[in-house]
């Protein structure tokens, strides 16, 4: 059943179902890469004009680091599950390419 107020392939409807796609995918790659998910999360954050804009975040420890990764989804330049799955690429890369190991009691995290 759906809730009537929400927009169909709108904001919310696209939200979900990025979120439901993205979450597999972060965790198959923090199995694949030994890192841990904290959270995955979207919120809607301010636009210009009255524009509605949501943003992912996701945070991961990952090499004895907290790690937050944060990237707009909507409006939207590919399907949901796509987008999922470019976000989780994207992700990787990062965490692989920017992510030092810690040195010292450093616990500030890592934006990535």
């Amino acid at each position: 059943m759906t809730d009537p107020r929400v927009d169909p392939g709108g904001p919310q409807e696209y939200t979900d179902v990025f979120l439901w796609s993205a979450r597999r995918a972060v965790q198959d790659l923090c199995e694949r890469r030994g890192a841990e998910l904290e959270s995955l999360t979207c919120e809607v954050v301010s636009g210009g004009a009255g524009e509605v804009v949501v943003a992912a975040t996701t945070v991961v420890h990952f090499r004895g680091r907290r790690c937050v990764f944060r990237r707009g989804i909507w409006p939207p330049s590919h399907p949901a599950a796509t987008r999922a799955a470019v976000y989780a690429s994207v992700l990787e890369e990062c965490l692989l390419t920017r992510v030092r190991p810690g040195l010292g009691d450093d616990a500030s995290p890592v934006d990535l």
